[in-house]
């Protein structure tokens, strides 16, 4: 597999679309495009055969501590990868960029959010080393963990 893991530029974020539909999720775009902006949010995307088919986020404020606290605990956001990409590796890749770079910011701490219900997902941040459940809450979309990984 040829891919490459780079760090989204603010400029090519419409790029994502390719990944997700940004049209139906307007509120969400816009709301992910200003964090970058404002530095809140660093985005990973897989590029293949000069296509983006996986993004991943680092967000650094969430007010929540669970999610984040300043300079010790990032939060990582939307891993998400084309239906026809999976199971290739680009989800252990994105990964991989986005805890070395909270490494090299001087983070200790990584937090995590994911269904319960989803055990695929589960198990890779599990084997990622995401092995403390900090909290299990519910919101409007279900139950979810916040689970975390020290660095």
């Amino acid at each position: 597999m040829d891919h490459e893991i780079i760090e989204l530029s603010p400029d090519d974020f419409e790029k994502c679309r390719n990944i997700w539909n940004i049209r139906r999720h307007e509120d969400l775009a816009k709301q992910f495009r200003e964090e970058l902006l404002s530095g809140k949010r660093i985005t990973f995307v897989c590029v293949q055969n000069e296509k983006y088919v996986g993004e991943i986020s680092l967000v650094f404020e969430k007010g929540d501590p669970d999610l984040t606290i300043k300079d010790r605990r990032v939060y990582l956001s939307r891993l998400i990868i084309k239906c026809s990409e999976r199971e290739k590796g680009i989800g252990k890749a994105l990964v991989s960029a986005a805890v070395e770079k909270a490494k090299s910011l001087g983070f200790s701490e990584m937090s995590v959010g994911v269904d319960p219900d989803n055990f695929h997902l589960l198990s890779f941040y599990v084997k990622f080393g995401f092995d403390r459940i900090t909290l299990i809450e519910e919101n409007k979309r279900g139950k979810y963990l916040k689970l975390l990984k020290r660095l």
